[in-house]
């Protein structure tokens, strides 16, 4: 790696310690650049300012996502687990985010939030073939899998909403869970 991906890289850890921990807002360039003992300067050589931060750091959690579901994919043959394993990396790695960063960027970056979504939409589609692969296999059963990922991604979309989150008192974690034993389970009482 070069001097200059080194930089970016140890600018974007920091960012993202803050970011995460305090949101977009609060953080200041003068903060990540004291905890770096950098000046502010030697930071904007490698990024114009916040939101370009917000932007790498955004996509460098695509992009290890990304990575990450690929893995489980290949490693995995059974559709259940596939799913259960990817909603629980979605879960681990997404939930500090959600707390704080995510909240803000849909009012203080709509466009950022906006990709955000896309991102995660496409994601979030590929339960689709999941489900098709599952009532394959029998291993779940016979449904509509359009309507069953429609389902999914509507009640995602829903708990990816800062402002449902916080209204409901939630953690991202804790609806994801929510969401993913209803869409599982269902809510009737089995006898």
């Amino acid at each position: 790696m070069t001097k200059d991906i080194l930089n970016q890289e140890k600018i974007l850890n920091a960012a993202q310690k803050r970011m995460v921990k305090f949101g977009y807002r609060k953080v200041t360039m003068d903060e990540i650049a004291g905890d770096l003992g950098m000046s502010k300067n030697t930071i904007y050589k490698s990024f114009a300012g916040k939101e370009e931060i917000a932007k790498a750091l955004t996509h460098r959690l695509q992009q290890h996502l990304d990575k990450s579901l690929n893995n489980i994919e290949k490693a995995q043959k059974d559709p259940l687990q596939i799913f259960s394993d990817s909603v629980l990396l979605l879960r681990q790695q997404l939930g500090p985010w959600f707390e704080y960063f995510f909240r803000e960027l849909q009012t203080e970056l709509p466009d950022l939030w906006e990709e955000f979504l896309r991102f995660r939409n496409g994601k979030i589609l590929k339960i689709r073939l999941l489900v098709e692969k599952g009532s394959r296999n029998r291993l779940f059963r016979k449904v509509n899998p359009s309507i069953a990922t429609e389902a999914y991604l509507g009640a995602v979309k829903a708990i990816t909403n800062p402002r449902f989150l916080e209204q409901e008192n939630l953690t991202f974690a804790q609806a994801l869970d929510a969401v993913l034993d209803i869409w599982s389970n269902g809510i009737k009482v089995r006898k």
